[in-house]
């Protein structure tokens, strides 16, 4: 049986508990505040002006792995290194 594509949507506080950020973090990263969390795919509005936003999670992990990967700090380790072994030639 084919299995449907359906998104794991969760509420902001267990989605910033999964991506170990805070939930104000998890608002200011939807584009409303400017952020890359885009509205109708990564984070969704409730029917009613009182429903709380939903966050498709793998969508939201995904996002948030690619705008860290400039900044992770084995990739500035290994720069570092590099330098420090020019240094000493």
């Amino acid at each position: 049986m084919e299995q449907l594509n359906t998104p794991n949507l969760l509420g902001t506080a267990n989605t910033a508990a999964i991506l170990g950020v805070s939930t104000k973090t998890l608002r200011r990263y939807r584009d409303l505040e400017g952020g890359f969390l885009i509205q109708d795919k990564d984070w969704f509005f409730g029917a009613y002006d009182n429903s709380p936003i939903r966050w498709d999670l793998e969508r939201c992990k995904k996002s948030l792995a690619t705008r860290r990967k400039g900044f992770s700090k084995y990739a500035d380790f290994q720069f570092a290194k590099k330098i420090i072994d020019e240094q000493k030639k």
